[in-house]
This record gives C-alpha cells, sequence and structure tokens, in this order.
C-alpha cells in the first residue's frame, strides 16, 4: 500500500508543469529592457570624466591642413562649467583663426544601427563666437585617396580610412551667450547610402562640435555633456 503511494506521488510530481509566463509580463520586460537601453548615454566618455579627459575624443587633424593645430586650441576645464563639480570642453581660438577655420572637437566613433532611431544633445555656451553642432555617420572608404579631405579621414587609431556619407545637423546654440544651453534633435538613421554606386549600410556615428565666427578676434566656446540615445530600434 505505502509503495503504490509513493510511485503516485512520483508520478504527480514527474507530471507537474512549470506556469508559463503571461504574454503582457514578457512584453513589459521587453519595454523595460528598451527603456533602460533608451537611458544609455553611447557616447564614450561624453561628459570628459575619465582619468584622461580627451579620452576617445578627436582633437588632433594632422592630415587636415586647416585643422593641423587644432589641438592647440582644446583644452578641458572646471571653469564655467552647466553644473558644479563638472567638466566641459573649452575651444580658445588665437585670433585669425575664427574667422577662417575655426576650432572642433569630435567624439569617438560609435557602432551605427542603421534604420535606429536616435536622440542627440549638447550642452553649448558659445560665449564669443558661434557654434553648429552635427552627428556624422562614416563607412569603410571603399577608394581610399591619398590626400583626405573634408569628407574622407585615412587610416588611424585603430580605425580603417573612413567617409562621411550622412549628417544630421542640431539646431544652433544662440552666438555670443554666456548662459549655457542644450541643442537637441532626433533622426533616424539611413538603412543604406549610396557610395560608389553601391548601397551601403552606415558603420560608425560621431558627435561634433564646432566654433567660429565672423571676426579676426580671438576668444572662445564650450561644451558639455554630449549625449546619444537609441530610442527606438531599427524597423525589421
Amino acid at each position: 500500500m505505502n509503495e503504490m503511494i509513493e510511485k503516485k506521488r512520483t508520478k504527480e510530481k514527474g507530471s507537474r508543469r512549470v506556469p508559463k509566463l503571461p504574454c503582457a509580463f514578457l512584453g513589459f520586460l521587453a519595454a523595460f529592457s528598451f527603456a533602460a537601453q533608451a537611458q544609455t548615454n553611447l557616447v564614450p566618455n561624453g561628459n570628459f570624466s575619465a582619468a584622461d579627459p580627451l579620452q576617445g575624443w578627436r582633437v588632433d587633424f594632422p592630415y587636415a591642413e586647416p585643422y593641423a593645430k587644432n589641438k592647440d586650441y582644446i583644452k578641458v576645464t572646471t571653469e564655467n562649467t552647466p553644473k558644479p563639480g563638472e567638466k566641459c570642453v573649452a575651444v580658445e581660438l588665437p585670433p585669425g583663426v575664427a574667422g577662417n577655420e575655426g576650432g572642433k572637437v569630435e567624439s569617438a566613433f560609435i557602432k551605427a544601427e542603421p534604420g535606429a532611431t536616435y536622440r542627440v544633445e549638447i550642452d553649448c555656451m558659445t560665449w564669443d563666437f558661434e557654434a553648429k553642432t552635427f552627428v556624422e555617420a562614416w563607412v569603410t572608404d571603399p577608394k581610399p585617396i591619398p590626400q583626405p579631405d573634408k569628407f574622407r579621414i585615412p587610416a588611424r587609431d585603430g580605425h580603417p580610412p573612413l567617409l562621411t556619407v550622412y549628417r544630421a545637423q542640431v539646431p544652433d546654440p544662440k552666438g555670443h551667450s554666456k548662459i549655457w544651453q542644450t541643442v537637441s534633435r532626433e533622426f533616424t538613421l539611413p538603412m543604406t547610402t549610396r557610395v560608389g554606386g553601391n548601397d551601403i549600410a552606415p558603420e560608425y556615428l560621431t558627435l561634433k562640435a564646432y566654433t567660429y565666427a565672423g571676426t579676426l578676434n580671438g576668444g572662445k566656446s564650450y561644451f558639455a555633456n554630449f549625449r546619444l540615445y537609441k530610442i527606438k530600434e531599427a524597423q525589421k
């Protein structure tokens, strides 16, 4: 009799099913996961808080003649920041530079997701000059040229020769302002771009801040807290 009871218990235990999670709960988990992803800043060292404040940032352009001295104009500072304790980058241009080539900082290369929708945000205080900010998309240059131009950069710092194929310009901040402003926009990255007769998917994204003015005077502009968020996955 005891043996029969034990067999029955074993059978019941073996046939017990693991309850399925409701579809609504699974949907909630997926939504929560993407919401967390949408709050992740994709820009490496976007607030200049690394031990080397310019780690990952591209400020040296020896291959581009107008910007051969650009790195000399860039410094990270804790003065005039958006909030106490933060850092920002100051682009300080000597006389004659703002009215010609200007100065710029560019982020590290960020892996792109073609077809995804992104939001970019950059804090700017233009101070003495004007400013423009962009997101640019890049592909491996299928036909590198000996002397890179404004659309191309040579193989350097571990990346292949690259060609820019798309630009999302962010609304301009107010020029000659001593108040911090946040400029932003959303954009959907194209699935492909036409390069040399072929459709090629964008590979990388970068953020750029450029300062200039119609003057021969020297001066400076400040930039801080570069943010890039993926807010919508590409449509499959």
